[in-house]
């Protein structure tokens, strides 16, 4: 494992995998190494497809510090830190509201030659200050565990039993160990909804840009997917057969190479992705 320090000196954990062109990985609401294999299973696969790739832990999950208060501009300079120690320029892969940190960091030039966004979660008009204030109050509360399940029931809509289930599994205390940074997600996946133009929100955006979803996830999540890619101004959509919300690194990884190849090597003499 290796760590860089972001420009607010909170320090970053990560892997790296590989050689070859950069792919930082970006996880979603409490994704982090210690309980998601599955995106170190891709990590590993795209490396022995010819990459260097980024499995890193998002600020306050993890091995990753966290230096209040949190700001989207702050995981924005980690990803930053993250490409200049292993090369610019980058492609990013994100994983549901994980786009929210890659969007903003391609808008912040820092290096990216390429996004490929799974399942962004954005739903035009969705107002989630109910749902910040809840949780704000059971963290200042000292409640982590009721604002995960909280998260998990009533933001992400999952039903009840399937919660119950989740709380009974040994991945369980991690998840509540990494409750507080629930607000960071939720705070981005709010102000993009409620942002009344997209278009505008990501007109700078010019690299190439694949949105995937999967046939058997949330419903919704796929017609999210088709908002998103429409307002990118060079967006792909792919949908995954067989895949849900989490996809596999088998059907995952032999479409997200070849949209690397051709993008990177696209990108790769246009200096406004330097």
């Amino acid at each position: 494992m290796s760590t860089v320090r972001s420009h607010d000196g909170t320090v970053i954990d990560y892997e790296r995998y590989g050689d070859g062109p950069t792919v930082v990985l970006i996880g979603g609401a409490s994704q982090h190494r210690a309980i998601d294999e599955r995106t170190t299973q891709i990590a590993r696969r795209l490396a022995g497809e010819g990459f260097a790739v980024v499995d890193y832990d998002r600020r306050g999950r993890g091995g990753s510090g966290a230096t209040p208060p949190w700001t989207l501009a702050k995981e924005v300079q980690d990803v930053a830190a993250l490409v200049e120690a292993v090369g610019a320029p980058a492609a990013l892969y994100t994983s549901s509201s994980g786009a929210a940190v890659a969007l903003a960091a391609t808008q912040a030039r820092i290096g990216v030659a390429a996004l490929a966004l799974y399942e962004p979660p954005f739903f035009a008009g969705v107002d989630h200050s109910e749902h910040l204030a809840q949780l704000a109050s059971l963290l200042s509360g000292g409640q982590p565990e009721e604002a995960m399940r909280y998260t998990m029931r009533h933001v992400i809509g999952l039903p009840a039993e399937a919660v119950d289930a989740t709380a009974q599994g040994p991945l369980w205390p991690a998840l509540v160990k990494v409750a507080p940074t629930l607000v960071y997600d939720l705070t981005s996946l709010h102000e993009i909804n409620v942002d009344p133009d997209w278009r505008r929100r990501w007109a700078g955006i010019t690299v190439p840009v694949v949105v995937y979803s999967g046939d058997r996830t949330f419903p919704g999540l796929p017609e999210a997917a088709d908002a998103v890619a429409a307002a990118l101004p060079s967006a792909d959509r792919r949908v995954l057969a067989g895949q849900d919300h989490g996809p596999t690194a088998d059907a995952l990884v032999p479409e997200l190479t070849k949209f690397l190849r051709s993008a990177l090597t696209q990108g790769a003499g246009d200096p406004a992705h330097r």
